[in-house]
Order: structure tokens, then sequence, then C-alpha cells
């Protein structure tokens, strides 16, 4: 059976999360997703963490994550014959996914207004950091002011503490979206297949995450206090370390305060008591006991004891790929057409020469021209 998005083709655009995990989720629902690197630009996340200067010819565990089920081309964009070529595979393909800062399109000449020209149905995803409009649309931004600016920060961390930022390792506002963008385009091209229309895509990731905090914000006008691990709703919520040097996460609801007492007793106030009496047992005593009479608790895993538990715990937030790489997994999973990682993420213009002969008319004299001038790029090997 055919997944959703089967016979749609997407230009990617996309770098790093936002736009590239966005583009991922869509080949995995069936899209044809070909990647479009730059001879002088490529996705950060081939050498992301890397001091090697070449490691961005190859296939970082960041990049494989972002970049699985897709083809590759490398176009140069500032080159006329490059964005020649891309054009050409704007008037073959139905989306467009692209994060680059506001204004790039405009300056590449190829924008929405471009790209509707040649594609009238066209569908020009646009993921960016404060949107397309206002005041803040083309300032510079990250994970880091884009949380401070959504009120995300200032709900994270300790009380009498300092707002606290997820770090580039989570990013979560460039996770949200790529999960809100890809449904958005899902939306868009099951619009177009219905009515013939395209349209322009503008996600911000700004506003994305304060409509994902926004009840914090909600209610009287009140400010949200930083609590921690802690939550006023239970009688005592945190994360305790065990005398083997593990850590459990421990929620306890006001009914439940009895049967804790009778376990943790001494000296002190309930969440000392529990620390002492956490810290002197082992984390499998402490998970069986703390069980036993109804807590919720469980081990704070790292990411070896997270992929220690796939096929127990859960099954379909990492895959694998032939070599037993992980990579990203899925958010949803379909019964009669199951999503499945099918290839690696491609090498620096790995399609390159296949896909301009195949869908933009090239002949192989054409691509080693294009080639020679620089303005496209094939894969060595």
């Amino acid at each position: 059976m055919k997944r959703p998005l089967s016979g749609c083709r997407v230009l990617d655009l996309g770098i790093i999360t936002a736009g590239a995990a966005a583009s991922a989720l869509l080949a995995d629902l069936g899209a044809e997703v070909i990647k479009v690197e730059s001879p002088s630009y490529r996705d950060p996340f081939r050498a992301w963490k890397s001091s090697d200067p070449g490691a961005a010819a190859q296939l970082s565990p960041f990049f494989r994550f972002t970049n699985r089920n897709k083809t590759g081309i490398s176009l140069d964009l500032k080159h006329a014959d490059g964005r020649e070529a891309l054009l050409r595979l704007v008037a073959k393909s139905d989306v467009v996914l692209e994060n680059f800062r506001r204004g790039v399109l405009a300056r590449l000449a190829i924008d929405y207004t471009v790209l509707r020209a040649i594609r009238p149905e066209i569908i020009l995803a646009s993921i960016s950091s404060q949107g397309e409009t206002g005041p803040d649309a083309n300032y510079v931004s990250f994970g880091t002011t884009l949380e401070a600016m959504a009120g995300l920060a200032w709900q994270t961390g300790y009380p009498e503490g300092d707002p606290t930022v997820s770090g580039r390792d989570l990013n979560y506002p460039d996770q949200v979206v790529a999960i809100f963008a890809a449904g958005m385009v899902a939306a868009a091209w099951r619009h177009r297949c219905r009515t013939g229309q395209g349209a322009h895509l503008d996600m911000s990731q700004r506003e994305l995450t304060s409509f994902l905090v926004g009840e914090a914000f909600g209610a009287a006008g009140s400010l949200p206090a930083r609590q921690g691990n802690a939550d006023p709703a239970y009688a005592l919520q945190e994360c305790f370390r065990t005398v083997d040097g593990t850590w459990l996460a421990l929620s306890v609801l006001p009914e439940q305060a009895a049967a804790l007492d009778a376990l943790a007793t001494g000296d002190g106030n309930r969440a000392g008591r529990v620390t002492r009496w956490i810290g002197a047992r082992p984390m499998a005593e402490c998970l069986t006991t703390l069980a036993a009479i109804g807590l919720a608790v469980a081990p704070v895993l790292d990411g070896r004891g997270v992929l220690e538990d796939r096929g127990q715990r859960w099954g379909q937030a990492i895959a694998s790929l032939e070599d037993g790489a992980p990579v990203k997994g899925f958010p949803f999973q379909l019964e009669q057409a199951p999503l499945s990682v099918s290839r690696d993420a491609p090498r620096i213009g790995a399609d390159t020469a296949e896909i301009l002969q195949r869908l933009a008319g090239y002949s192989p004299e054409d691509i080693r021209r294009l080639s020679v001038d620089g303005a496209i790029e094939c894969a060595t090997t």
C-alpha cells in the first residue's frame, strides 16, 4: 500500500534540525526528497561536533539522523547555471522546503514569486526563527534566543535561579517545528491534490514555541514561577541519587504521602528523609520497593540506557541503518504502509548527475560542463 505522500517530490533546502528533520519526516511518509546543498555551503550537521577539516565530507551521526531516506545533489545557487538547474527541478517538483535566514531566497532570486511563476501549484514551506514578517523577522536567532523570547526559558529552572535554555543538543524550537512543519506540508499537499492550489507556508519557531507553552501565560496575566522538578500538585516530585550512583525520578501524590513517610522515616522534612533512604540503596531495590507501594518511579536513563530498552519499553523512536548505525526513527507509525529507513543519508553530490539527467533534461556532456564551471558538484566516487 502506498504511503500518504507517495507521488510528492520535495526539494529540500533545509539544514540542521528545523528544515532537514521536517523533510526527513516527509520522506518517511513517502515523498521523494532531494536534499539540495551547495559546493560552498554544506549542511553544518555534516561536521557537527567535529574538529576535523574534512568532516563535512563524511556522514556524522547528526547528519544521518536528519537526512536518511533522501537523495542528494549539490548546486551553487549563486552561479547562474546552478540557479537555472534548481529552477528546472522546481518545474518538476511539488514542494520546496527551506529554513534560510529571511531575505536569502530573495537575494538568490528563488523566492515564492519566482517559484510560483515557474510552477503555479508549488508549495513553498518556509521555516524561520521569527516568521516572514514583523519587527524581528530579520534578526539573527538561535535556539537560546528563541526560547528566551517565546517564554520557555523563563519557565525552566529552579526557584530563585536563572532562566534556563535547553541547549543546542536538544534545541526545543527546532525539534517541535520539524514535526509541525511536516504536518503543514502534508496538509497543503492534500489540499493541492484536491484543488490544484499551491501555498506559501510561513512557520515561526518562536511563535510555535510560545503556543506550546501558552497555558502558563494565559491565566489572568499571572507570571509562572520556576519550580525546578517540583510541582505543587504533588506531595513530592524530584530526582534522587541511589547508592550505586544512578538517578531515579519520583512523583508522589498527596494521598500517597503517608505510605512514603512510613517507608522513609527519621528526622527532617520529607525530601531530606527520602534523599537519605534512596541514597542508601541500589537502584533495583528502590524501584521495586517504591513501585510496590504504588508510587510513580522510574530510572533516569542516559542515551545508552535508552537504547538498551529498545524493543522492551519502546520500539519506533530510533531506527537502524543496514550497517547497524542508529538514526532517528518515527514519532508515529502506519499499520498498512509501515514507515521505515530504506537508505542512508546522501554523501555530497551523490545523486547530482542522475537527478539532473532524469528530471531536468541535462545530458552527460551538460553535466560535465556544469561541474567544470563550478555550477554543480558531483560525487567523486
